[in-house]
């Protein structure tokens, strides 16, 4: 008997395209949860399958092969990667901002963009509520959900988008993530097709995406559907090429050949 492939879900309103209409079959399994454990498990190959953080595989490129054509990526503004402030963006130097625990990447997004701006501060890991983490620190660095339902009611803060941040500072898209194995595990040509098929479905049925998010976030459908419109779930070129220059500014000397993709 064959063993079931195990498929990581994220388990965030921006990724509910891509398995919107992705229902169980024999030989597979479904693991929910958020980026850094679904990352977690699939480099300890707990799971075979899943959207792991552009930062994870990118360290990780000697052990992880993507698909080729799927991708959560945004050019310009994202929504849910959000840095609420006390203070403008200079005068954050010198002080301490409270981060989420719940993506690399989006951590590793803000390091760069600190850096190019010359802007000197400390990282404080913590999962709070903003309230609780903007209680000691400058700012704080919310992503996904949370983020997305801070930025809408929000209007006390400064608020920066780090896609935004990031296509002023490189003018390409940002990819967040990609689909992704390890080199001696490649996926099944069911669970491709499977996914491409979902992937076809959910953008075909947008609306209906977004008002089941939207009651999930009790957030308007017409915003959830905005901000789903938004995203690039392809990996064309231009994702790929941003991918690429995130990877020369987070790692030192990274080797970009070493980022390789599944032929399916």
């Amino acid at each position: 008997m064959n063993k079931k492939e195990r498929l990581g879900i994220v388990s965030y309103t921006n990724v509910a395209p891509l398995h919107f209409g992705l229902e169980p079959w024999a030989g597979i399994e479904f693991v929910r949860g958020v980026p850094s454990e679904l990352n977690r498990q699939l480099l300890t190959k707990e799971i075979d399958l899943t959207l792991i953080s552009s930062i994870e595989f990118i360290r990780h490129s000697k052990e992880l092969r993507a698909l080729p054509d799927f991708s959560i990526a945004s050019l310009g503004k994202v929504f849910s990667v959000m840095l609420f402030s006390k203070k403008p963006w200079h005068d954050l130097a010198n002080t301490t901002i409270a981060i989420t625990t719940q993506s690399a990447t989006s951590v590793e997004l803000l390091r760069v963009l600190l850096k190019e701006k010359g802007i000197n501060v400390e990282l404080v890991p913590l999962e709070a509520s903003l309230q609780e983490m903007l209680k000691e620190h400058s700012a704080a660095l919310l992503i996904g959900d949370n983020a997305l339902i801070e930025a809408t009611n929000n209007h006390k803060h400064y608020i920066y988008d780090l896609g935004e941040e990031w296509y002023k500072l490189t003018k390409l898209p940002f990819t967040f993530a990609v689909w992704a194995s390890h080199r001696d595990n490649k996926p099944s040509e069911k669970l491709v097709e499977k996914l491409r098929q979902a992937r076809i479905y959910g953008l075909g049925n947008l609306a209906k995406v977004a008002e089941q998010e939207s009651e999930k976030l009790n957030l308007d459908s017409t915003i959830i559907q905005k901000y789903l419109a938004n995203f690039r779930y392809y990996l064309d070129l231009p994702d790929r090429d941003g991918l690429l220059r995130f990877a020369e500014k987070a790692v030192d000397g990274f080797d970009l050949d070493r980022l390789e993709y599944w032929d399916v």
